[in-house]
């Protein structure tokens, strides 16, 4: 009988299956694993080493800013879109062009319905683009904006929008700073604007001049009793209310009285105008007549007014609508209600 032979593994192959050679074998394998995580997430930098762009998004701030709200048909409507690094570190965004590529808007008119913007045959006008572009061809520029810093676009609406005379719109501004990113800032404001109506070149004089009656109309009495806020005057100040109407406007009384006795209602009447001319805290600072009208209401008028208030170093902007109605004595008016509302 030949002797049974005995396979020798060769050092190589006995390397291979050692005791613990397996789990040395996973133990390398959870390492490649919990490696792979971090090389697979979102880098925070781009390739030039600055700030992704969602820590653009966190430290940037959009506002906008025009010069009035009250424009006339056919003219310019400029409005300035601010950026500001509001974060603590320098930040890069990439304007586009055209303009439309990184400052875009969403325009509502006073029913709510948007506004779409006009193309480029539509508003017959060529608009500038810039020679400067990126490897792609695309037109960009850098901007580097240091902390606190911002630079501004000045941008005319009507080269993208047809705004209609007599009405108003409201302008919310996205941005977007790098338009090859889905990602936009959106205004931390909207501005409002007022297009007035057209009017007749040929129209010198107005025909309500013709019919004025004397005494004071509703928009002067209106200017009147703000007038008398400014300065403090609260005894010429009570004189154009209606105060046992314009209770009405006031929640903390008006269910008091409407629910009080006779005698009682006038105890309320003069807390009432102790309450209206007590120092408030947001003074009236400037204000602004914006319209009158007529209401279907005989001998009733309305006036819209813009009116800014401060406190504690705070600037509130309303709009206050007045209702006023004629006064017993002719040629004056007394206001009976009011409706405010932020703007």
């Amino acid at each position: 009988m030949l002797p049974r032979s005995r396979i020798v593994p060769s050092a190589g192959r006995s390397a291979l299956f050692l005791p613990g050679t397996w789990q040395f074998l996973r133990l390398i394998a959870l390492a490649l694993l919990m490696l792979a995580g971090p090389l697979a997430a979102e880098r925070t930098t781009n390739a030039r080493g600055d700030e992704s762009i969602n820590t653009v998004k966190r430290y940037t701030s959009v506002d906008l800013h025009v010069e009035h709200y009250r424009f006339e048909p056919g003219k310019s409507i400029v409005l300035r879109f601010q950026i500001k690094n509001s974060g603590y570190q320098t930040i890069r965004i990439y304007p586009f062009e055209p303009a439309e590529k990184t400052y875009q808007f969403e325009v509502l008119d006073s029913r709510g319905y948007e506004l779409r913007p006009m193309s480029r045959e539509e508003s017959g006008k060529d608009l500038e683009r810039k020679a400067v572009v990126n490897l792609s061809g695309q037109h960009v520029r850098e901007i580097i904006l240091q902390p606190g810093e911002s630079f501004e676009k000045t941008i005319d609406l009507t080269h993208f929008y047809n705004f209609q005379p007599g009405q108003t719109y409201r302008i919310t501004g996205y941005f977007f700073p790098d338009a090859r990113h889905n990602v936009f800032l959106r205004s931390r404001d909207s501005v409002e604007l007022h297009i007035n109506d057209r009017k007749s070149k040929y129209l010198f004089e107005r025909p309500e001049l013709e019919t004025e009656e004397a005494g004071l109309s509703p928009e002067e009495t209106v200017y009147l009793f703000l007038s008398a806020e400014m300065r403090r005057n609260w005894k010429n100040y009570l004189k154009y209310l209606d105060l046992t109407r314009y209770i009405t406007s006031y929640d903390r009384f008006s269910g008091r009285y409407a629910s009080a006795a006779p005698p009682d209602r006038r105890r309320i009447l003069q807390e009432f105008a102790r309450y209206l001319t007590a120092d408030p805290t947001d003074r009236l600072r400037r204000f602004r007549i914006t319209g009158t009208r007529k209401t279907e209401v005989a001998d009733r008028a309305e006036v819209t007014v813009e009116a800014l208030r401060m406190s504690g170093g705070y600037r509130v902007a309303y709009e206050y609508t007045y209702t006023l109605e004629r006064s017993e004595r002719e040629g004056f008016w007394k206001i009976i209600h009011v409706v405010a509302r932020v703007l």
